[in-house]
């Protein structure tokens, strides 16, 4: 089997990894269908809002699950958050004056308190991906005590601290009262670093050569490795 353990939850990536070129291809959707027909769990953990809920339901995405805003809320095909965590305001406003400071050459936009909102995620999209990944280290180095920054292309996501798509998963994991080893995992960009790491997953083999190099295991479809779990799990 791929792995030591039964995996019984799967999480992945949504840009990039199942959906490959504007699209979820129909392997991915056959393997889907299969891994939750065998009695197992399925979701996408993605940097996007609650706007992707309405994302899978127009493409009719089968799921059991969404980890939205980089894994800080769980949310249910039915629409209803089940867990959730969220920057204090405080946080929220720090981060709005740090990046009030910061050249619209180097950011292009970036998030604005609006009255009464409730703050999961900070977003902010710079001019490239290496720009990107220069200020979630500076973030992460002045302020990790109370936020953590996780990098997609040019986009920043921003969340409380040690939030992210790992926490996610463990939250997931949780709700569907399963063992915290039991997740299979895919990503393909720097915000999924620390989620395939931590819950030894599939990195595809388009992402980064630095990511690809520290991944535990690497794939180029996520049907592929679903279809090979659910053969070795018979047996289990």
């Amino acid at each position: 089997m791929i792995g030591s353990t039964l995996k019984l939850l799967a999480a992945t990536d949504y840009d990039g990894t199942i959906n490959i070129h504007g699209e979820v291809s129909a392997e991915n959707r056959s393997a889907i269908r299969a891994w939750r027909e065998s009695g197992r769990y399925f979701g996408v953990v993605t940097g996007r809002g609650m706007d992707f809920y309405d994302t899978a339901s127009d493409i009719g995405l089968e799921y059991d699950f969404l980890l939205v805003h980089t894994g800080a809320q769980l949310v249910l095909p039915d629409g209803s958050v089940v867990k959730e965590h969220r920057i204090p305001r405080d946080d929220f406003s720090l981060l709005e004056n740090f990046f009030s400071l910061v050249s619209r050459r180097d950011v292009l936009s970036c998030s604005e308190t609006g009255e009464g909102e409730v703050f999961h995620q900070y977003y902010a999209r710079a001019k490239d991906q290496k720009t990107a990944l220069v200020y979630s280290d500076k973030l992460n180095a002045l302020f990790g005590d109370r936020i953590t920054a996780y990098v997609n292309g040019p986009h920043i996501n921003i969340c409380a601290a040690g939030i992210g798509k790992t926490s996610g998963v463990y939250d997931a994991l949780e709700y569907f009262g399963l063992p915290r080893d039991a997740a299979a995992v895919f990503g393909d960009d720097y915000n999924d670093r620390e989620m395939i790491i931590n819950h030894s997953g599939w990195m595809m083999s388009t992402a980064p050569a630095e990511l690809l190099a520290e991944a535990p295991h690497v794939c180029d479809s996520v049907w592929e490795v679903l279809n090979s779990l659910l053969q070795a799990g018979k047996g289990e």
